[in-house]
This record gives C-alpha cells, sequence and structure tokens, in this order.
C-alpha cells in the first residue's frame, strides 16, 4: 500500500511538471501575414490537450495529428510553390485560422548592434523607407531575450507586411538583403530578426556545441542547472559594492558628490567652459589623446508647449560612459557605447524659458564622445507629436578628471546576459529551430574582437551548431566581415579587428557560405556605419550564387597562393572577377607591407599586372611575407575586381607578432 501511494504521489508531481492545454496553442512565429518556406516539405506544430486531434488544412491539404503525453502536436505539409495568400485552418476543440499567409523564402538574421541598427538611422534612409511597399516582404522582429535552458517559444513577435512604417524600425541590413533577394527573384520573402547590441558569439552558440570548448564547458553546465544563474551573478556584483568604478569617478571627479548628484563647487562657474561641436568625438578636435571624463552641457529655452506632457531627450550614443541631468536631476546613465540615449524627461522637472542639460562622459581608451548618426534632440514624448528642439551643434565643455589620475579600484565587472554562454540562443534561436527557413544572415564580431584565435573555432561551431539544430542539412550562412572603425595606422602593426577579419575569411571553408567584405565602407568615427544599403547588395550576391545557383560575381578578390621572385612578392587571387583594378587614378595600390625573416613588417609599394598583385620595398632584400589591410581601419585599401568587390584583408604569414 505505502508502495501505491509513493507511485501515486510521483504520478501527480509529474503531472504537474507538465503544461495543461485546455484548448491548441500555436508558437508565436505561425501568425498572420506569416511567410513559410517554399518548395520543400514544412513542420507545424504546436500544443493542444493530450490525447486530442488536431487537424490542420490549407489549400487540398488536410492533415492531422494526435497530440502526446506533454501536448505536443506537428504535422509536415507537403512542398508548395512560391504564392499566396493562403488561410490555414487549425481546428481541434477550437478553431485558430492563420490569414494572409505567403510561401517563399525565410531567412533568419542575426548578430550584435550593426544587425540591430534600423533602416531609419541608414544613409539616406528616407529614400528607401518612402519607397517600402513590398506587400511580398514580411518582417518578423524578436524581442531582446535570454534563458538558462533552450526554450520552445518565443517571448513575443508578429508577422508584419513590409511599409514604411514597419521597415523603419527594422533591421537596416535585414531589409535591404531581403528587398534585393524579392526584388531580384519577385518571390515572397520573410525575414527573422534576432539581435543583439554588444553580444559576444558565446552568447549565440547553443549549449551543447559549448560544452565541447574546454574553457566553457563547466560554465554552461552550471547555467543550465541554475535557473537564477543571472540573478546571482547580479548579487554577487552588488553584494561586491556594484560599480567600483563609477563610485571612485564620484569621489574624485569635481563634478560629483560622494553620492552622484551634481557638486556644488566652483566647477560648473561659467568663466572656463569652452566650445565643442556635438556629435562627434573629443579626440577630433579639442581633446586628442584625451582619456577620463568630459563634462557637456548646454542651456537652451523651452516653449510653453514642452511642459504639457513629460518629454524625450535623445542624445544618440555615447562613447563610453555617461551620466546623465536636466535643470540638475539625473535623468539617465548608461555604461555601454553601442546603447542610444534615450530618457525621459519627466514634465515637472522642465520649465518655460531656459533650461539645462549636463552630460558627464567617461571614456576608458580610444574615441570619447557623442557619436553616430542620430542627431541629438528634445521632443514630447508623444509619437504623434513632431516639435521638438535640435540639440546638436556648439555646447559647452570642461575635463573633469583624466583616467591617468583616477585611482581605479578594483575590478568587479558588472554582467551582462549577452556575454553568457547561450543565454541568447537558448530564448531568440532555439524557439525557431523547428520553423523552416531557407537561411541565415550574421553580423557581429566586434564584441569578440580581443580573442580572435577563439573566434576562429567559435565562429564555425556556431553555424554547424545551428545546421545541427534545424535538421536541414547545410542551409545557406552569409555574413559580414567587420569594416574599418578607428585611426588609420601610421606605420603596420597588430590588430585584433584585423586578426577577427581573418577569423570570419577562414569559415567561409564550411559549405554554403558567403561572406560580404565591407573594408570600405566604415567609418572610423563610428562603429556603426550607415551605409547599411550596400551591406545587404553584397550579401544578396552571396545568396545569388550559393543559395540560388545565380552566374554571379559574388565575391572580391581573396587571397589565394603567393611567389617570391627577384626581391618582389607576386600574390594570386581567386574570385578576380573580370579582372583586378585599383581605384587610385595613378594605379597604386595602398595598405599593402611586407616583411622580411625578421618579421619587421614596413610599407610597401604595389601595383596590379596580369591579374596579380606585385608588392615590394626597396629596404627588404629578401622579402618573406606580405599583408594587405591589417589593421582596425585601412582607411586607404583600394583593390577590388572589376564588378566593384572590394578585396579582402589578408595576411600570408601566420606570425604570433
Amino acid at each position: 500500500m505505502a508502495n501505491k501511494c509513493k507511485v501515486s504521489l510521483f504520478a501527480v508531481l509529474v503531472g504537474l511538471t507538465q503544461p495543461l492545454y485546455s484548448e491548441i496553442k500555436l508558437p508565436k512565429i505561425f501568425a498572420d501575414n506569416m511567410v513559410l518556406q517554399r518548395d520543400i516539405p514544412v513542420k507545424i506544430w504546436g500544443w493542444a490537450e493530450s490525447g486530442e486531434e488536431v487537424s490542420i488544412a490549407i489549400q487540398d491539404q488536410v492533415l492531422s495529428a494526435i497530440a502526446d503525453e506533454s501536448g505536443k502536436w506537428h504535422v509536415t505539409l507537403a512542398p508548395m510553390p512560391a504564392g499566396g495568400p493562403f488561410q490555414i485552418t487549425i481546428s481541434g476543440e477550437n478553431t485558430i485560422q492563420l490569414q494572409n499567409i505567403l510561401f517563399g523564402d525565410v531567412w533568419v538574421c542575426s548578430g550584435q548592434s550593426n544587425m540591430y541598427f534600423r533602416t531609419a538611422a541608414a544613409k539616406n534612409a528616407y529614400i528607401d523607407i518612402n519607397n517600402a511597399n513590398y506587400e511580398k516582404i514580411r518582417v518578423f522582429q524578436i524581442d531582446k531575450a535570454a534563458n538558462y535552458l533552450p526554450k520552445d517559444d518565443l517571448d513575443s513577435g508578429e508577422w508584419l507586411e513590409c511599409s514604411p512604417e514597419t521597415v523603419r524600425r527594422f533591421s537596416a541590413v535585414a531589409y535591404f538583403f531581403g528587398r534585393e533577394i524579392h526584388k531580384d527573384l519577385d518571390v515572397p520573402i520573410g525575414l527573422i530578426h534576432a539581435s543583439w547590441g554588444g553580444s559576444k558569439i558565446q552568447a549565440w552558440l547553443d549549449g551543447e556545441t559549448m560544452k565541447k570548448f574546454a574553457d566553457y564547458h563547466r560554465q554552461v553546465e552550471e547555467v543550465e542547472q541554475t535557473p537564477d544563474y543571472f540573478e546571482k551573478l547580479e548579487k554577487e556584483y552588488t553584494d561586491k559594492g556594484g560599480n567600483l568604478l563609477i563610485k571612485a569617478i564620484y569621489q574624485q571627479d569635481p563634478g560629483f558628490k560622494p553620492d552622484g548628484t551634481l557638486s556644488d563647487s566652483e566647477f560648473f562657474a561659467d568663466n572656463d567652459w569652452k566650445e565643442i561641436k556635438v556629435p562627434g568625438y573629443w579626440e577630433e578636435s579639442r581633446l586628442p589623446g584625451y582619456d577620463g571624463t568630459v563634462w557637456y552641457r548646454k542651456r537652451f529655452e523651452i516653449p510653453e508647449a514642452f511642459q504639457i506632457k513629460d518629454l524625450q531627450l535623445d542624445l544618440g550614443w555615447i562613447d563610453d560612459y555617461d551620466f546623465t541631468f536636466f535643470n540638475g536631476k539625473r535623468v539617465g546613465e548608461n555604461f555601454y557605447k553601442g546603447n542610444e540615449r534615450r530618457y525621459l524627461i519627466p514634465k515637472d522637472n522642465v520649465k518655460a524659458g531656459m533650461n539645462e542639460i549636463v552630460v558627464c562622459v567617461y571614456d576608458t581608451d580610444g574615441f570619447g564622445g557623442f557619436w553616430g548618426p542620430r542627431k541629438s534632440h528634445l521632443k514630447i514624448n508623444d509619437d504623434a507629436t513632431q516639435l521638438r528642439i535640435d540639440l546638436q551643434g556648439l555646447w559647452q565643455f570642461k575635463q573633469g578628471i583624466s583616467l591617468q589620475n583616477l585611482v581605479k579600484p578594483d575590478k568587479n565587472k558588472q554582467p551582462r546576459k549577452r556575454d553568457i554562454p547561450a543565454f541568447l540562443y537558448n530564448a531568440m534561436i532555439s524557439p525557431l529551430t523547428q520553423f523552416t527557413i531557407k537561411g541565415a544572415i550574421w553580423y557581429q564580431g566586434e564584441s569578440n574582437a580581443g580573442n580572435a584565435s577563439e573566434y576562429t573555432h567559435l565562429f564555425p561551431a556556431m553555424i554547424e551548431g545551428w545546421r545541427q539544430a534545424w535538421k536541414q542539412g547545410d542551409f545557406p550562412f552569409f555574413f559580414v566581415q567587420l569594416a574599418g572603425y578607428g585611426f588609420p595606422n601610421k606605420k603596420p602593426g597588430q590588430s585584433g579587428w584585423a586578426e577577427l577579419r581573418e577569423a570570419q575569411l577562414k569559415t567561409l571553408s564550411l559549405p554554403n557560405t558567403g561572406m560580404a567584405v565591407t573594408i570600405d565602407l566604415g567609418d572610423k568615427m563610428d562603429i556603426h556605419p550607415t551605409n547599411k544599403q550596400e551591406v545587404g547588395r553584397r550579401l544578396a550576391l552571396s545568396a545569388s550564387k550559393v543559395a540560388y545557383g545565380k552566374d554571379v560575381v559574388y565575391s572580391g578578390p581573396v587571397y589565394d597562393s603567393m611567389e617570391i621572385k627577384d626581391g618582389k612578392i607576386y600574390i594570386n587571387f581567386r574570385h578576380i572577377g573580370s579582372g583586378l583594378v585599383t581605384k587610385d587614378k595613378f594605379g597604386y595600390l595602398k595598405e599593402f607591407a611586407i616583411a622580411g625573416a625578421d618579421k619587421n613588417f614596413v610599407w610597401a609599394k604595389a601595383f596590379i599586372q596580369d591579374n596579380q598583385v606585385v608588392v615590394f620595398c626597396e629596404d627588404v632584400k629578401e622579402p618573406v611575407a606580405v599583408r594587405y589591410s591589417w589593421s582596425s581601419n585601412p582607411s586607404q585599401a583600394n583593390l577590388y575586381n572589376k564588378e566593384g568587390l572590394p578585396a579582402s584583408p589578408f595576411r600570408t604569414d601566420s606570425w604570433e607578432n
């Protein structure tokens, strides 16, 4: 009798762990306006009460399935050609009708902030947005989410028809890629966008794949066994004192009180503030080579109409940290340069007449200040109101405390969901892996540039892991090689960004992959270059060749081999198209460096001869290695094929230094 009671109790407990479904439920990816993959079998699945029969009907196909013990059911539609719109009816105890369904090609679009970058911020965006009336392009935006275990459904999302309103806030790279494919093939296109600014690639790999890497095996196992893993990291961070660096700034910067409010000292007196242009990096104008805090302020008139509602302050992007005050009260702060600064100003803190914004910017290295394409402005916090006050132009600035003089505490790194292995995959990618797709596009790598050698292994492992999860073989996967960013090098040297590009280049060894080289599309002051139209076009060229089998030149020159003759190095390339060209009117190639056995690289002369590149330097009599565009921002790179596609940066050596 005791054993029977134990068994019954166990059965009850097991039953409590299973979700109960009183009616048919579909994953959020199945909704009105969606695009299903054409020409191959398509899986449709969902949940219902255990044992319930579920019927699915579309056109002349009528299929049925029985929900298993966990409530799951699925059917597989026979292949359907491109077309629509159709209606899908799912019926059982209740009935669901999905309207305006198309069959076409479905692409998953993922990565970090350059994939997240919205169409509205792209170069000349108003032209593309105003013309974005493509009813056969559908977009699906996945909100940021993270989880310790793989999820079987998304937290939110809806399919929307492409229109000026829906595209302006959608991924620019994804939209321009999809638009090119749609215009070329005239088939419906579904774009599923899942990205997270600042994310590392580790967060996008599945847990089983990450466990294959010794450095992450233990951490992933701990994550999978700890539902509140992130919360525990946050508590540990708080228990150690939180952001100790910020506290040190409060205590040592003359503009702050120790509690982080504005100082009452003479620091804010008017006599020694100077003018500076916003947006812009201070290294480019008033403070070359300076790292530390810089205080910005702007005074301006506000009309009485702005006192009716709360206001929205939009400062664009700031590198690195900001502490923002409006009329002396803190309204926001952000500690990541990839995040847009958009803060709510309560109407009680607004007054008619003169108002003041004060922003303390803390920069740790590289560039510091306001940057990016977004114009700083203040507006009523109401989408229907177009009235705004332009804040760009001349501000006042004053140095705070330099990084050199700041007494820094021990590091206490703030945990971020976007850095935790498999965390983003579990919530944003795993729920998609049963949804039939054509392929994927990827724009990420900036956050991993500090460890390119690791990326060399992680990136192909991610692609293979996704392919295994989708069970669609080696589906097409296309990615963007990092664009140029930062100050150009005065002499050849090492570069984490160059090594990251090399890791991306090596990933082309996987089947059905393609890479859009964007070395010529970068911006030394902006990690988010705005010409996303060309990025999308180059990705679409790869798709035209690899995914659709078209006879097109889809890649710029890629290093193949070299030979040394008479003190010169002759470089051979693949993907030369109709031939090699340089955009220099005198025929000179730039950004080439050469070294002898001493491994000391110097700038070289280079020219095109019979579709080879000849590289030499009078000071290097016995050259052994060449590098091209081997820096964070090789701004003078000018080797192309005649089709206008740039050569990928490369090196012929494998030296560590």
